[in-house]
C-alpha cells in the first residue's frame, strides 16, 4: 500500500496494517463491510461521495492522507509480530514529525496504545484508560492526536460512537486548503 502522507495535510488516518483484500486492490479500506468511507462522508469530513478508489486523490483534494502502523498485509492485525509493531511505531513517529498533519487519527485504541508505548515512551498503565477523541500528546508543533474506534466490521458495536467522533472532528478541522 502506498503511504499517502505529506506535509500540509489536515488529517491523516492511521490503521494497523492493510487487510489482504485492501492490499490486493491497492486501496485503503477497500473491503465492502468496512464503514470507513460511508462514515467519512456522513461525518462531513469530505464534501462529496468518496470510496477506496479516491484514496490517492484525497491528499490534494481534501487534505486527507492515509498510513498504516505496519506495512505487511495480514488477515488479522494480531498476526503482526512484536518487532513489526515496534518498528512500525518508530517509523510512523518519524513520518508524522516530517509531515506534521493538523490531526493524526488512530483508527482503534490498540493502534494508539502500540504507538504510545513504542514511539512516545508512554507506560501501558497511562494508556489503558484513555478515552476516544483528542489526546494530550502532540507531535511537533502542530499535530493533534485523536483516537476513534476501528471501522472494521469486527468493531461494529462501536460504529455509532465512531460516527459521532468523526462528526465532532469534522467540526474542529481547519478548512481544506493551505495552512496559514
Amino acid at each position: 500500500m502506498p503511504v499517502l502522507l505529506q506535509p500540509g495535510l489536515r488529517i491523516v488516518f492511521i490503521g494497523y496494517n492493510p487487510g489482504l483484500y485492501s492490499a490486493e486492490r491497492g486501496h485503503y479500506y477497500a473491503w465492502s463491510g468496512n464503514v470507513f468511507w460511508r462514515q467519512l462522508i456522513e461525518s462531513g469530513i469530505v464534501g462529496r461521495p468518496v470510496g477506496p478508489e479516491d484514496d490517492r486523490k484525497l491528499p490534494a483534494e481534501a487534505g486527507i492522507g492515509f498510513v498504516d502502523l505496519c506495512a505487511r498485509p495480514t488477515a488479522r492485525a494480531d498476526e503482526l509480530t512484536r518487532e513489526e509493531v515496534q518498528e512500525g511505531a518508530r517509523l510512523l513517529l518519524e513520518r508524522l514529525e516530517d509531515s506534521q498533519p493538523e490531526v493524526a487519527v488512530f483508527s482503534g485504541k490498540g493502534i494508539f496504545q502500540y504507538f504510545g508505548r513504542h514511539a512516545l515512551g508512554l507506560r501501558p498503565s497511562d494508556l489503558a484508560s484513555r478515552p476516544y477523541g483528542s489526546q494530550s500528546e502532540r507531535i511537533g508543533a502542530h499535530t493533534v492526536l485523536w483516537v476513534i474506534p476501528s471501522s472494521s466490521g469486527l468493531a461494529s458495536r462501536w460504529h455509532r460512537q465512531r460516527l459521532q467522533l468523526l462528526s465532532q472532528l469534522a467540526s474542529e478541522l481547519p478548512p481544506a486548503g493551505p495552512r496559514s
